[in-house]
């Protein structure tokens, strides 16, 4: 059975050692956005009608290709819209949206058949930036996240370690409400039950490159 490195106190100290050396632009930068407005959207993708009141409604289209995020400024603020399924997206806006934008789109999406759930306390949404992201994030998800393969504006449904997640990779510049103390490289979707794992997992998996950034709030 392998040794699990982290729970040995030699190991431990020693890069925790190597850590304290490292700088602010060595470490991996972590923001915890608890208080979004998250919505999820059920549709026909393949009705014209759907689609078009929903983007006439946020003033930002769905992503309809598999695996894609779009974001933009509308009528209720900065939003980012995450294709999560052929008929599925959440619906990212800031904090305090929910009730108009759960209003706004069950009266332009009535009498249709959809679905719009404020989805709000069970999720929060997780930034992480700087040069070792990808090889923090590597250490527990499956994905291939090298450049080559997981673009900007993509997204995917997958686990951090234990912890099920929606990963995406921002835009440069969008006008997501993803607001950190930089620019983003990597934001996670997590369910808030799962957000203390997700963190104690961030501490044991920077021991090496160091961890900037306030934990999720009790």
């Amino acid at each position: 059975m392998p040794t699990d490195i982290l729970a040995r106190p030699d190991a431990r100290s020693a890069r925790t050692t190597r850590a304290a050396h490292t700088t602010a632009a060595q470490a991996l930068h972590r923001h915890w956005l608890q208080d979004l407005a998250v919505l999820n959207l059920r549709g026909d993708p393949a009705d014209a009608g759907f689609t078009g009141a929903v983007a006439a409604t946020l003033g930002v289209a769905l992503p309809l290709q598999a695996c894609t995020t779009t974001a933009g400024t509308g009528p209720f603020g900065a939003l980012r819209l995450v294709w999560a399924g052929p008929d599925d997206w959440f619906v990212l806006a800031e904090p305090g949206r929910a009730p108009a934008l759960e209003a706004a789109l069950r009266a332009a999406l009535a009498g249709r058949h959809t679905a719009v759930t404020d989805v709000s306390g069970g999720y929060h949404v997780l930034q992480l930036a700087g040069a070792p992201v990808r090889e923090v994030l590597a250490q527990g998800c499956p994905l291939d996240l090298h450049p080559r393969a997981f673009h900007p504006g993509q997204s995917a449904g997958t686990i951090w370690f234990k912890a099920s997640v929606w990963l995406w990779r921002p835009v440069d510049g969008d006008a997501a409400p993803l607001r950190g103390p930089q620019a983003p490289v990597f934001e996670l979707l997590v369910r808030r039950s799962f957000a203390p794992y997700v963190d104690l997992l961030l501490q044991r998996t920077t021991l090496e490159c160091g961890l900037a950034g306030e934990g999720p709030r009790p």
